[in-house]
């Protein structure tokens, strides 16, 4: 063998090792995704999880949309998806789906463009005539929900039930329900008439704002007699505890 051949052998081999070189840092990658993903995901989750405004709680699972590696290394996060099919507010359980974009890693900051959806069953719905001194009970039905309560007309009390309209107040901050359609339901006054004063027509108020954080505002409903879907948006939200933790008011 001369010794000419020996640089044409070893020539030949640098394309084979720059190949191996490639393909074990693409595994690298591909190991490094996979683990950071799960850890990024994860840590994501239970920030929220801690971070549930008081009388909140729940189990939530979140996604990093896209390669997470380069996201780690910029700082942000693109996209995030957060859902929970088992959070309880004050009570009342429910289940959400949020999207945040531009999540800081390092978790100070806000996040933009909060997207969310929250949904009430039908049963978790009644729960809430509690926030209201004018009806009793609540229950969803196609495009509304049906009110039932008391009150007092020329010294009777009055028994009634009222189909009501539903929706979201000017400000974001809650929900108006007002009333139509009464009826009596204690026959026995002998009463018959299609409105009540001081209920027909009579907007109830009911504040939300004071189980979501300060920034959120309620943007469009969605209700049939099995559940009530919510949109809720925010243009930044802060994702610090504090921030979190922080509700807003309806005064």
């Amino acid at each position: 063998m001369s010794a000419a051949t020996e640089p044409s052998r070893k020539r030949r081999r640098w394309p084979v090792v720059l190949v191996v070189l490639v393909l074990v840092l693409a595994a690298l990658v591909v190991v490094a995704e996979f683990v950071l993903r799960g850890v990024v995901d994860r840590t994501i989750a239970d920030q929220v999880e801690q971070s549930l405004p008081e009388g909140a709680t729940g189990e939530v699972s979140a996604h990093a949309d896209g390669v997470v590696v380069p996201q780690l290394l910029a700082g942000t996060l693109d996209r995030v998806d957060i859902t929970s099919d088992r959070l309880t507010v004050d009570g009342i359980p429910l289940a959400a789906d949020v999207t945040a974009h531009d999540v800081p890693v390092d978790g100070v900051g806000d996040v933009h463009d909060v997207d969310g959806h929250v949904t009430l069953a039908a049963s978790s719905v009644k729960d809430l005539a509690k926030y209201s001194p004018l009806f009793d009970r609540l229950r969803l039905v196609d495009d509304g929900v049906e009110l039932s309560g008391s009150t007092a007309v020329l010294g009777y009390d009055v028994t009634y039930a009222a189909t009501g309209d539903v929706a979201t107040q000017r400000d974001g901050r809650g929900v108006r329900i007002t009333p139509q359609s009464v009826r009596i339901t204690n026959s026995a006054l002998g009463l018959e008439v299609g409105s009540i004063p001081g209920v027909s027509n009579v907007p109830v108020e009911v504040c939300t704002a004071q189980f979501l954080p300060e920034q959120l505002r309620i943007r469009s409903l969605d209700i049939s007699a099995q559940q009530a879907t919510v949109r809720v948006t925010a243009d930044t939200l802060p994702l610090t505890e504090q921030g979190l933790r922080t509700v807003g008011s309806c005064d």
